[in-house]
């Protein structure tokens, strides 16, 4: 297989790997990108099997821009969250390209933030893609013990939570009503309806990346969200149109305004309610946007 047949073939799956790892899509693009510039300067011929060669290649990067990325997420003003990649429908895409979306949703991938680099290669390999311990060990150099014990402390960190996305709530159709009630709160102001969908403990994480004026702290339980959600309503922060979107994987709501994008979605406990919820107003995150918006 020689070298352009290997880029068509693998750079959609590889980037959406890369982006479950880094969660930024101008990290996984630029750590695909850095791959194969490296490969070129080999003979691609002599690769005997390409797809494990660029799985290790990209595993092994991405863990590198993640060590080398602490320092700026210590200096971000504000809470820091992952970048949406946002679509308005699903893409036909490679069968592991779509399984990842389908088995990762934003959520979830805000929670693998909390994992080491080592922990989340090795949660999004197993977990997501189904690699057996052995060809996960070769990837990481290390034993299949080391990467069985990784596994479990990076589920044991995850929780309750790490499975949020199998919650019913989740999928398209049943997260429908979750995101009509906020989208028609926002519009007339009325939010209680999506209030009660709230848990006790619901926590809200705004990301404006100091250039968009948001909560700099999470905004802990329900009764402060409200004031929250009713104090932007006040302000005609919702003064605009909201698309619904598929926000890296799961459902989500895009307002579009003439001065602004917001994205935002939730986070689900097992029986369906709400337990977080994620906005994103950062403009440098919101430029990776596929689909037309009208």
């Amino acid at each position: 297989m020689d070298l352009d047949e290997m880029y068509r073939t693998y750079k959609p799956q590889l980037t959406a790997y890369a982006y479950r790892i880094l969660g930024t899509v101008t990290d996984a693009e630029d750590a695909v990108q850095d791959v194969f510039v490296s490969v070129r300067r080999h003979d691609s011929a002599l690769i005997e099997h390409p797809k494990a060669y660029l799985m290790k290649m990209v595993t092994n990067r991405s863990i590198n821009l993640l060590k080398s990325a602490r320092r700026q997420k210590e200096v971000y003003p504000g809470n820091w969250l992952p970048e949406p990649d946002i679509t308005l429908a699903a893409a036909e895409e490679p069968s592991e390209q779509l399984m990842l979306r389908e088995s990762f949703g934003y959520a979830l991938l805000v929670l693998l933030q909390e994992l080491t680099p080592g922990e989340r290669a090795v949660y999004v390999l197993k977990e997501s893609l189904g690699y057996a311990y052995d060809e996960i060990a070769l990837m990481l150099d290390k034993t299949e013990a080391a990467c069985r014990k990784i596994f479990s402390r990076a589920k044991s960190k995850l929780g309750a939570f790490g499975s949020a996305e199998s919650s019913p709530a989740a999928k398209p159709d049943a997260a429908e009503p979750y995101l009509q009630a906020f989208a028609e709160g926002a519009r007339t102001g009325q939010f209680e309806p999506f209030l009660r969908l709230l848990t006790d403990d619901a926590v809200l994480i705004a990301d404006g990346g100091g250039k968009v004026r948001t909560a700099i702290n999470p905004i802990l339980g329900r009764e402060r969200i409200a004031a929250f959600v009713a104090g932007l309503f006040a302000k005609g922060s919702y003064a605009g149109t909201f698309h619904p979107i598929r926000m890296s994987g799961q459902p989500g709501l895009l307002l579009i305004r003439p001065d602004k994008m917001q994205a935002l979605t939730f986070g689900y406990a097992e029986d369906g309610s709400i337990h977080s919820m994620y906005i994103v107003s950062n403009p440098d995150k919101l430029t990776h946007i596929h689909g037309t918006f009208r």
